[in-house]
């Protein structure tokens, strides 16, 4: 499910190749964020209802990749200071993920 080079760069609005490797390894490491979290069941057609509920499920799985990248991006570090809130869409997709089907 992992988003293409070209999707992330769009979300990004990055316009130039200069960070495409950076922009990779982030693809890489979200998934593994993600996957990390919640487990890889949400990967899973069989996991889920229906083909509609799998559906949803990837476009939410896409939806938290592109924001986890996003902030990676934006960021580019590992510390996070002390005031910073809890991101609630984040969570809820989390959450729904880790509870697929």
């Amino acid at each position: 499910m992992a988003i293409t080079l070209q999707e992330a760069k769009e979300y990004l609005r990055v316009g130039y190749d200069d960070d495409n490797d950076y922009i990779t390894e982030l693809i890489d490491i979200s998934e593994a964020y993600i996957d990390g979290c919640v487990g890889t069941a949400y990967r899973e057609k069989d996991k889920y209802s229906s083909e509609e509920e799998y559906k949803k499920g990837c476009r939410l799985a896409t939806l938290l990749q592109k924001k986890v990248i996003s902030d990676m991006y934006d960021v580019r570090g590992t510390t996070v200071s002390n005031n910073t809130k809890q991101d609630k869409i984040t969570q809820t997709i989390l959450d729904k993920l880790a509870n697929a089907g």
